[in-house]
């Protein structure tokens, strides 16, 4: 009797501990499956953060493939095979990044910059703050020229360059300062 209970106790652990071998598991299931588990009222943003975070984690795994195999802890089928899969895996994840911003219209993070760019470009400024900046880079550079051409007290006896009281050395040439 207790031959037959540690049977099938055994079996049981057997079957539990194979079934993930005979299973794969769906990789699209998943996906779906934490998307709609997210009762939020944006499920096109929660599909957007699964899919940065499984971006994420595939650099990541690209990352220590490389650094293994860097170190010989994988041999070069491996790396290879593995490299290959993450890769293939992450731009998939990629397209259907740049397909869900397609649907949605969602611009790029530096469009405001390079709206911005293109404006110092051409010399029509986008809006007035940035000829405020204007303003503000005029009084700068006339502060500038202000201070040139005030004479210095203090100039360098090899160089002729002028210096601060505090200074020790002369910034244009090393000689030391009295």
């Amino acid at each position: 009797m207790n031959i037959a209970i540690i049977i099938v106790i055994t079996a049981a652990v057997a079957i539990y501990i194979a079934l993930p071998f005979f299973f794969r598991r769906d990789e699209q299931a998943t996906e779906d499956a934490v998307v709609s588990t997210n009762n939020s009222e944006d499920p096109i943003g929660d599909k957007l953060k699964y899919l940065e975070n499984r971006k994420e984690t595939l650099c990541s795994a690209i990352m220590d493939i490389e650094f293994d195999y860097g170190l010989g802890k994988l041999s070069k089928e491996d790396f290879g095979e593995l490299d290959s899969k993450y890769k293939l895996e992450a731009a998939s994840v990629l397209k259907q990044i740049d397909e869900i911003g397609k649907q949605v219209n969602i611009q790029e993070p530096d469009f405001d910059l390079e709206q911005e760019i293109l404006s110092y470009r051409t010399g029509v400024p986008k809006d007035k703050s940035q000829s405020e900046d204007a303003q503000i880079e005029k009084e700068i550079s006339a502060f500038r020229s202000a201070n040139e051409s005030s004479p210095k007290s203090n100039s360098c006896t090899k160089c002729g360059a002028g210096y601060s009281a505090g200074d020790m050395f002369c910034s244009k040439c090393g000689e030391k300062l009295n």
